[in-house]
Formats: C-alpha cells, sequence, structure tokens
C-alpha cells in the first residue's frame, strides 16, 4: 500500500468510526448541508482536542512517577528528580533514564554503553527515534529478542499504569497490587468500556510518549518521532485478531485491568 492509499485508509478509518458513536449520522449524509456538516465536524474535533488536552493534564506531572520500577523507592527514583514545573525541557532526551526510555529498544546497546554519548547521540540525531524503530519502553522490562521484536512488546509497566491513572483511576495507577478501596467508579466502567482495545492501547501509549518527552505542547513530531505515525504502527501491529501474537497480548492487557481494577473496589 502506497502512502496515498494509506492516509485514505486512516480517514475512511476515522470515518466509520465516527459513525459508530453517531450511527444516525449516516442517514443524513446525502442530504446533510456544508454549513451543518462543518458544524458536526467541528463539535467532534473540539472534543477529541479537549479529551487529549485533559488526559494530558492530568499525568503531566502524576505520570513521571509511574516511570521507576518500584515507585515507593526512593532508590528507583528519577535521578536526578523532576519538579512539578510547567516547562518540560527536564525530560525526554534530556534526562538520563527518560531518554533510555525513549531510545529505539535496537539501539540500547549503544545508549548502555555509554549513556553520556548515547544521550548526545540521541539529541543530534545520530541515533534516530522513528515509528518504526519501537522505543525501549513500549517493550516489557529487560525482555527483547532480535529475531522476534514482538517478544515482550507493548508489556512495559510504565505504559500500564498509565492506562491504569486514565481509565481506572490515579488511585489503582499508584496502589497498584495492593487492595486499597477508591471513593470512584472506575472511568472504564463510567465509560462502558467492557475491554482494552487495539486503540486504547495505541492511544496509552502516545500519551505516555509524549508525557515522557520534552514537548512542550501537544504537537505530531517530536524531533524525529512522528506521534501519528507511531500510533498507526501500533495499530498496524495489532490490527490482525487472529494472529497468537496479537491475542497474546491483548489478553494480557484485559488480564493486568481486570486485576488492578477489582485491586480498585
Amino acid at each position: 500500500m502506497n502512502r496515498a492509499q494509506d492516509v485514505v485508509e486512516r480517514h475512511l478509518h476515522l470515518y466509520n468510526g465516527i459513525l459508530e458513536f453517531v450511527p444516525s449520522l449516516h442517514n443524513e449524509l446525502d442530504t446533510i448541508s456544508t454549513d451543518k456538516l462543518s458544524k458536526i465536524i467541528s463539535t467532534i474535533t473540539k472534543g477529541m482536542s479537549d479529551a487529549r488536552s485533559t488526559a494530558f493534564s492530568s499525568v503531566k506531572h502524576k505520570g513521571l512517577k509511574y516511570v521507576p520500577s518500584n515507585m515507593h523507592s526512593k532508590n528507583d527514583a528519577l535521578d536526578p528528580p523532576i519538579p512539578e514545573l510547567e516547562d518540560k525541557s527536564m525530560r525526554g532526551i534530556a534526562h538520563p533514564q527518560l531518554a533510555r526510555w525513549l531510545c529505539p529498544r535496537n539501539k540500547l546497546h549503544i545508549f548502555d554503553s555509554n549513556p553520556e554519548e548515547g544521550m548526545e547521540k540521541l539529541q543530534s540525531g545520530k541515533i534516530k527515534m522513528a515509528a518504526t524503530s519501537w522505543p525501549t519502553g513500549f517493550y516489557e522490562d529487560g525482555v527483547y529478542d532480535p529475531q522476534d521484536k514482538t517478544k515482550g512488546l507493548f508489556r512495559n509497566h510504565v505504559v500500564a499504569r498509565f492506562y491504569s491513572h486514565l481509565y481506572i483511576g490515579p488511585s489503582a495507577a499508584m496502589s497498584e497490587s495492593t487492595s486499597s478501596k477508591a471513593s470512584k467508579q472506575a472511568r472504564n466502567r463510567a465509560f462502558g468500556l467492557s475491554s482494552v482495545t487495539k486503540h486504547i492501547v495505541a492511544i496509552v501509549h502516545i500519551i505516555t510518549y509524549f508525557t515522557l518527552s520534552n514537548a512542550q505542547h501537544w504537537t505530531n513530531e517530536i524531533g524525529t518521532m512522528n506521534l501519528e505515525e507511531l500510533f498507526w504502527a501500533i495499530i498496524d501491529m495489532l490490527d490482525d485478531d487472529e494472529d497468537p501474537w496479537v491475542k497474546d497480548t491483548m489478553s494480557w492487557w484485559n488480564m493486568y485491568v481486570q486485576i488492578h481494577q477489582n485491586h480498585h473496589y
């Protein structure tokens, strides 16, 4: 499929998704006025933008707490610490631990051999960050097989905690395996979400990537990484419902959510 066909497919995907949420719109498309359609599109676009802003605002500072393997251990804390500032210049490839998380997994051996040089190479673009090379932080910690790059992919604890924060509640993300009770209904149940979908998995990975980056405001491109391309690359990986790896990955996500959602009550 060439790039033009790819763009058309993505637009059709979004179009069909809108019709699923607003089925009555389908019957009006042949007769609807341009002005009315423009207003509908504007409302949908604003709603998407507001939802994105709310999500980013919610995890902007708390999201940093989810990076250490042990969130409650000072030994695992970010070093240097990142204060809760509006400015994000201390994040991303300017911070050793976050730079390692964002570094392409197939280049991690270069980074780990000399983290200071690794950060410089990420900053200069000598190590290119792109949707064709999965970030280290998209993999389960310590799991990677160059011969099977799906092994451990999309099973990172940081991204899973971001899901808990956004779709169950911040208390679920912070308490993790504890049995603390929440005072509010889990958000995914309030939204009527019965399971994790490939789109949710993709969205949470993008939100996590953006939050840990040094981008000050939402943008599709952070350095050499195009987040729109990254989103669709994740969707493409999870697109075949019959693929054993896809089934296993989605099963992992739904089991993770079920466990943490149950602890939330």
